[in-house]
Parts: structure tokens; C-alpha cells; sequence
């Protein structure tokens, strides 16, 4: 019996033994926050200047670029003299028009002295009234080519002007698409290059239709630029699309930017994002994106950080805004473990990270 006893003792106390401590592990742990959040829908698109301060800027007569006068960057200013087109062609048919306005207005100079003529023989008697009808229909005739050919020297005169590409706005070469010796065929699908005024900007963004239908003009909003780390700019929608691309689905919000503090405005072309306000403000509880975890399928866990052990907790996610994110089902006073999350496990014990 007592053998018995004595081998059940060291059962109980080798089982003992084989129980593990638990583990510890350094964490670092964080309090999560109560803000007021906006309901917000983000749109992306390009910067780009005011539909009315944008142009491309083609030659209005066909021909070989003779000269580009100004490089991408330059200020230009309205009606500026931007490039030429040869214009030695038009030059020789306004000569030939200016030379066919000479001889039709020599012609009716001679109709003209042929009616003085014949009307002053028909006064005498000597001359039938035939042969005055005749003179004056002359006369007609010549002051019909002559005012023909005044057209053809006016338009050959605008055609030579025409050759030299001016700027229609104020603003700054935003890209060149011509060179130097390359043909241009006088219309809009050949253009020399792209002009935009700077100082105003917005940004050209796509909506779904969904977003549509919750935007209006005049909705405040923040616009960031992975370019420009750091930086970002207030906004205003000044345009919403009253419909959608048939195949995209998507259509088109316009949002004026803000003049930058510094002075210093995004380029043109360049892509960012719109945080646009659609609500009004409510309160949220927010915790570092670092904090969040996938649990495996849909589920999305914070770990809690209560009296020194890990508890993971099931949350329901929202609106990610600045490196945080809004946690549904989580108390604002609630500490939570943001580093080492893959690896704990409920009631690991916690320790706080050496300084």
C-alpha cells in the first residue's frame, strides 16, 4: 500500500513539473484613441490646370516646323509667338494673288475710262446706247474680279500669318510634342505642344456611381500625394459628373486645390488622392494599422493588453485614415499590442520593451 502511495506521489509531482511556465514575451503596447471622424469617400485621379487655362496648341496651316521658340518649363504669355511653320509657299500665292489684284484692278481702271468714252458719244450722237450697256456690264464684270481678288490677297495674307503659332492663354510649356523640321498637317492632330496656367489647379478624379450620387459642389476635402510625403492640401469639389462612362461605370469629380502654403504646388500630371467629407463628424476609436491582425478568413483581430497578458479580440474594421484605423467593438480605453502579433496567444504574459 505504501508502495502505491509513494509512486502515485511521484506521478503527481513529475506531472507537475511537465507543465510549462508561461512564456513571456516584450511588447509594446498602445492606447487606442476617441477621435471625430468625418464619413469620408477617397478618390483618386491627376493634377491638371482649369478647363479654361489648358491648351494644345496646333499650327492653323499645314507645313514644316521652321522654329520652336520656347522649351518645356518657359512662362509664356498670352499671344506670345511660340513656333513658325515655313512659310516660303504661302508667301509665293500671296505674290501670285497680290499680282492677280493688279492686273483685275488695271482691267477695271480701262471699263471705267471705256464708260467715260461711250457715254460722252452717246451724248454727241455718235456712239448707240448698245455700246454704252456694254461698257457699264464691262465695268461690272471688272469690279467683281477685283473683289475676288481682294478676297484671295486677304486670305493669303491671313494664311501667311498664320504661320506663326501664338499662345491663346498665359501660362507655362507644359510639354513639347514637335520638334524642329516635322511636318504639321494644320489641324488639331498635330499639336506642337501643351500649354497651362499653374496657379490654379484642381485635381481630375473618377467616382463610381455610388459616389456620385453622395457628392455635390462645394464639399471640403484633403488631398495627399505619394510624392509628397508629409504634405497635404485642401481641396474644394467644384464639378461632379451628372453621369457615368457605358463602360467604365466610373465618372468624373472635379476638385479646386487650395494655393500651397509655401508657394510650392503639385505638378501637373501628378497622381494623388481626395479624402472628401460626406458627413458630419461622429466618433470613432481608432488604433495604429500596426495593432490589426488576420486571424485566418474573415476574421480580424486587435490583441487587448489587460493586467499583463495577451487577449485577442474579434473587431470589425472601418474608415483607414493616416496610418490608423477605426475599430468597431473595441473600448477606447483599451491598451493594444502592436508588435510581436502573429506569435501571441491568449494569456501569454506581456512585458514591456527595454528602453
Amino acid at each position: 500500500m505504501k508502495r502505491i502511495l509513494v509512486a502515485a506521489l511521484l506521478c503527481a509531482c513529475r506531472g507537475k513539473e511537465a507543465e510549462p511556465a508561461p512564456k513571456e514575451v516584450e511588447v509594446r503596447c498602445v492606447k487606442a484613441d476617441q477621435q471625430q471622424w468625418a464619413e469620408v469617400r477617397v478618390l483618386r485621379g491627376t493634377v491638371a490646370a482649369m478647363p479654361d487655362r489648358d491648351a494644345l496648341i496646333s499650327p492653323q496651316v499645314p507645313g514644316r516646323l521652321l522654329r520652336v521658340l520656347v522649351r518645356e518649363g518657359d512662362p509664356v504669355e498670352r499671344n506670345a509667338v511660340v513656333a513658325e511653320v515655313e512659310s516660303q509657299p504661302l508667301r509665293d500665292a500671296l505674290r501670285q494673288a497680290e499680282a492677280q489684284l493688279a492686273q483685275v484692278t488695271a482691267a477695271r481702271e480701262a471699263s471705267a475710262l471705256a464708260i467715260t468714252r461711250e457715254q460722252h458719244l452717246y451724248d454727241r450722237g455718235i456712239s448707240a446706247r448698245q455700246s454704252l450697256e456694254q461698257a457699264k456690264a464691262a465695268l461690272g464684270q471688272s469690279d467683281g474680279a477685283v473683289a475676288a481678288a481682294t478676297a484671295q490677297v486677304d486670305a493669303a495674307r491671313q494664311s501667311v500669318g498664320r504661320t506663326l503659332v501664338r499662345s491663346p492663354i498665359r501660362g507655362v510649356v507644359v510639354r513639347l510634342h514637335k520638334r524642329v523640321g516635322e511636318v504639321v498637317d494644320g489641324t488639331p492632330a498635330t499639336p506642337v505642344m501643351q500649354i497651362a496656367d499653374p496657379t490654379t489647379l484642381e485635381l481630375a478624379a473618377s467616382a463610381s456611381a455610388a459616389d456620385l450620387l453622395l457628392l455635390a459642389p462645394r464639399f471640403k476635402a484633403r488631398v495627399t500625394f505619394d510624392a509628397l510625403p508629409g504634405r497635404d492640401f485642401g481641396a474644394t469639389v467644384r464639378s461632379v459628373s451628372p453621369s457615368v462612362d457605358a463602360v467604365t461605370g466610373v465618372g468624373q469629380v472635379r476638385l479646386s486645390l487650395d494655393p500651397a502654403s509655401d508657394g510650392k504646388s503639385p505638378p501637373l500630371g501628378l497622381l494623388g488622392a481626395a479624402e472628401v467629407s460626406v458627413g458630419p463628424p461622429h466618433a470613432v476609436v481608432v488604433v495604429p494599422a500596426a495593432a490589426i491582425r488576420n486571424a485566418g478568413g474573415a476574421r480580424t483581430e486587435v490583441v487587448l493588453c489587460q493586467a499583463g497578458r495577451a487577449h485577442p479580440l474579434a473587431v470589425t474594421l472601418g474608415d483607414r485614415r493616416h496610418g490608423l484605423v477605426e475599430v468597431r467593438g473595441l473600448d477606447a480605453a483599451s491598451q493594444v499590442a502592436v508588435e510581436e502579433l502573429p506569435g501571441l496567444e491568449d494569456g501569454m504574459i506581456l512585458k514591456a520593451p527595454k528602453p
